[in-house]
């Protein structure tokens, strides 16, 4: 489960998580690239689509893995609230600024002040104006479950849970009953500190098993609601954050990747414990952990290599996904990647590769 970084023990499997996430997030974006230069009603284009639906877990899994490490912790308000601020806006300052400058060399923005400012404030970077707003509620909600633990969490989920499946046929907001505070990001954070720490009264193997099942059957659901649509109207829908579909499909998988860890680390000569240590204590942990690291920072810096791909090379996303969308992802993330390798080499420009 643990793991020893530069004397510092690290949680493996929500390294692994984090590694995951941003994965799926660039994942989404390449997808929406081929979706975009498919024809209209073709089979790729149909094809493509269903990849958003992988895609979509990508910021659940980040926000719950927050929950699961800042919830339930000791620290003054000031000290968090500077630590969390700063984490997130040097290096957003920096890569926001950079952001512009790409949409006028690849895709013929006009080069005016006044679309600079505007560019700088694209919606592209929603997931950081969300986080920053977030954090404000963070020391709140961590008081609360230090006040009344899981049953405390339970309570929360169980609103939170009900305004999603609200959220999610439509029916949210309705008279006068006023749950807008449960309707927001904030839930993940409290599920994924509730499934990092609650002990359920099942094994752990058949838990492993249930969340397996959890994932594939709404990761199916919303595979089926995007492909019909894609049809239908030739649209890129499927279930967002804010719905119950998403919320089930990412708690099944980080409940499948935690149980998996456990049920691996408790069985040293299963088939899962040599599956478990190839990621954990081979060439793969090296791989993970530096992605993990970097998550943050090839979040900001990877729409540059992907405006660049979709200018220089548009006509690759027009050819086969199957083998052309992994080619794409690996070389955004490798190139976004590097350069924040760099940046790490070298003291002055550290502070914003995003590396935590």
């Amino acid at each position: 489960m643990y793991k020893v970084v530069n004397g510092r023990k690290r949680i493996f499997y929500l390294d692994f998580i984090r590694a995951l996430a941003i994965i799926l997030v660039v994942l989404a974006h390449v997808t929406r690239a081929f979706f975009q230069n498919s024809p209209a009603g073709s089979f790729n284009m149909c094809f493509v689509s269903q990849f958003i639906d992988f895609g979509v877990i990508g910021v659940p899994l980040f926000l719950m893995i927050s929950g699961a490490l800042l919830l339930n912790k000791d620290y003054e308000l000031g000290d968090f609230l500077k630590r969390r601020y700063s984490r997130v806006l040097v290096p957003f300052l920096f890569w926001a600024m950079i952001f512009p400058i790409s949409k006028i060399l690849f895709e013929g923005q006009v080069a005016t002040v006044a679309n600079f400012i505007k560019m700088y404030f694209d919606s592209n970077f929603w997931f950081v104006w969300m986080i920053l707003g977030v954090y404000l509620f963070i020391p709140i909600i961590n008081s609360f479950i230090k006040e009344y633990d899981m049953r405390g969490v339970e309570y929360f989920l169980l609103i939170w849970g009900g305004v999603m499946f609200l959220n999610t046929i439509g029916q949210y907001p309705f008279h006068q009953l006023e749950l807008s505070y449960f309707a927001g990001y904030l839930g993940y954070f409290v599920l994924g500190y509730y499934l990092a720490n609650k002990k359920f009264r099942l094994s752990d193997s058949k838990l492993l098993v249930i969340s397996l099942l959890i994932f594939l059957t709404f990761t199916f659901i919303n595979i089926d609601y995007t492909i019909t649509m894609c049809i239908l109207k030739n649209k890129l829908l499927y279930y967002k954050y804010e719905t119950i579909v998403t919320v089930v499909q990412s708690a099944g998988l980080f409940m499948f990747i935690r149980y998996f860890a456990l049920v691996s680390s408790n069985k040293p000569e299963s088939i899962k414990n040599r599956i478990y240590l190839f990621f954990k204590d081979s060439f793969m942990f090296k791989i993970i952990f530096s992605i993990s690291t970097f998550s943050y920072g090839i979040y900001l810096a990877h729409y540059n290599p992907l405006f660049f791909l979709k200018y220089e090379y548009k006509i690759l996303f027009t050819f086969n996904p199957i083998i052309w969308l992994p080619i794409m992802m690996i070389a955004i993330i490798s190139s976004s990647w590097f350069i924040l390798w760099i940046f790490d080499k070298i003291p002055g420009l550290r502070n914003i590769n995003g590396a935590h």
